[in-house]
């Protein structure tokens, strides 16, 4: 059940209204409800995996609180279950063709290990629950007693599937709040739908239209021209972010809706004018999650410059893996790593130059934009890999910008008139990605009744006349479903 599709959106409004009416005491009960049976319905197999991970956190929680002199141990007991369940459905195949490639060099048989379908959102809800046992151990969370509210906090249906991922220190406040609040305001709920339905614009006006331009020339690169490959590399990245801001739009829009504010996924990601500063804006509690999980217990930047560039590469590194179990997810990981170490590399060599050209307003805006530039051609040149089906796949993409070929934009698989509707929506984007913040437009737009109105039916129809459909007027899944 995708969130633009007509069933989710159904269900989403009535369980709203529900919850609306319902005392206090039963609102967590039924959300939770709600939460469970909107996970069954995606796939009823992968329930099991999500209440048993619920169940097991939820556990090791309280066990950490009643016996905090083994609470070292009993992390470590929490994090090889939550991890070695990821492990087994994710990266044990992965694995065995790994070993499989270098015994093949000595001559030795393969290794045939086990592909298991991976649960959906798995990545999601396990880094979830494992932030939760690390804050425990640290002393900056509690523990929560109420098993309800701990698996609406695992589980809530907006953000099952692909975050954004929740941290218990934000997110279960806002749950426990509701056994005493009158539930959400209308206020929330008019900002709820303006950024559902923002989400809508991207994801079918933009995401699922570039994506056709995306998937037809990737799968043959070999008969298309240099200027067609940009063209493509071009649509992926902005394929990628309409696809995935526009869930966590949805996810934040929903969230609303019940009175919950999730933890906000992007912020202009592609006005960045460094790697460090794209990642600050990109995924956000993904990346915060592994700066605040993984780069801090290396060492982070206080054991030394080399220790410093190794953190980063391993993180990045364990980024790349996360986001699938392949060699070219690995290589897209290494890449950014490998930015940021010759960012940092190349700072003091570049801050003197930095320095003036920073000192005056017209040369600050200059160098502020080709820094935005670069950043954008460094970071589409990562996507490649990402997109990529393998990593010599990714070469044979790029060697391709090398070549001529007559511009046709036709052979893109998209008629012109799509184009050019493409076109104008991405202007649309831009004017909104630049003015939402600076502007608050979401409460500006939901506190002004004809504006409001105006804006929804107007965005509403755009979808309905112009959106990509599937067969059978299906909408398209979320990329990072699949992670």
């Amino acid at each position: 059940m995708n969130p633009q599709s007509l069933n989710y959106i159904a269900m989403m409004a009535a369980a709203a209204l529900v919850h609306r009416l319902l005392p206090g005491k039963m609102r967590n009960i039924f959300l939770l409800a709600v939460s469970w049976i909107f996970y069954y319905a995606c796939m009823p197999s992968h329930a099991p995996y999500l209440l048993v991970v619920t169940v097991l956190a939820w556990g090791f929680g309280l066990w950490m609180e009643k016996t905090p002199e083994r609470k070292k141990a009993i992390l470590t007991l929490g994090l090889c279950a939550a991890f070695g369940m990821l492990f087994l459905f994710k990266y044990l195949h992965f694995t065995g063709q790994v070993l499989t490639g270098i015994l093949g060099r000595f001559g030795l048989p393969p290794i045939e290990l086990p592909a298991f379908v991976q649960p959906l959102g798995i990545s999601f809800y396990l880094f979830t629950v494992t932030g939760y046992l690390i804050d425990l151990y640290r002393g900056t969370g509690a523990a929560e007693h109420d098993f309800i509210d701990f698996a609406l906090f695992v589980g809530f249906f907006p953000a099952i599937l692909s975050g954004p991922i929740a941290r218990s220190t934000h997110l279960l406040p806002q749950i426990k709040a509701h056994k005493v609040a009158s539930g959400p305001h209308w206020q929330e709920a008019k900002r709820g739908i303006t950024r559902f339905i923002v989400g809508l614009f991207k994801k079918m006006l933009l995401a699922d239209q570039l994506s056709v331009i995306v998937s037809t020339v990737f799968a043959a690169p070999e008969s298309f021209g240099g200027l067609q490959m940009i063209v493509a590399i071009l649509a992926y990245a902005m394929q990628i972010y309409c696809d995935f801001s526009s869930y966590s739009d949805m996810a934040v829009g929903a969230g609303l809706l019940f009175g919950l504010q999730l933890t906000e996924n992007f912020d202009t990601p592609y006005f960045s004018a460094s790697i460090q500063e794209f990642w600050r804006r990109w995924h956000i509690s993904l990346s915060t999650w592994f700066r605040d999980y993984l780069y801090f217990p290396l060492g982070g930047s206080r054991k030394g410059t080399l220790r410093l560039y190794l953190n980063q590469m391993i993180v990045f590194a364990v980024s790349g893996l996360w986001h699938g179990a392949a060699n070219h997810y690995l290589a897209w990981g290494l890449l950014h790593g490998g930015y940021q170490v010759c960012g940092r590399m190349l700072r003091p060599l570049l801050k003197p130059m930095r320095e003036k050209l920073d000192a005056h307003p017209v040369t600050r805006a200059v160098h502020r934009l080709c820094a935005m530039g670069i950043t954008f051609g460094l970071t589409c040149l990562a996507w490649v890999f990402f997109r990529a089906d393998s990593v010599s796949h990714a070469f044979r993409i790029l060697m391709r910008l090398t070549t001529r070929g007559v511009f046709d934009l036709s052979v893109l698989g998209l008629s012109m008139p799509v184009l050019r509707l493409i076109g104008l929506a991405l202007l649309l984007l831009l004017l909104w990605d630049l003015c939402a913040k600076k502007y608050d437009l979401v409460n500006r737009i939901s506190d002004t009744v004809w504006l409001r109105w105006i804006f929804w039916t107007a965005l509403v129809l755009l979808v309905l006349c112009f959106g990509a459909y599937g067969s059978g007027y299906n909408a398209a899944e979320f990329v990072y479903f699949q992670f």
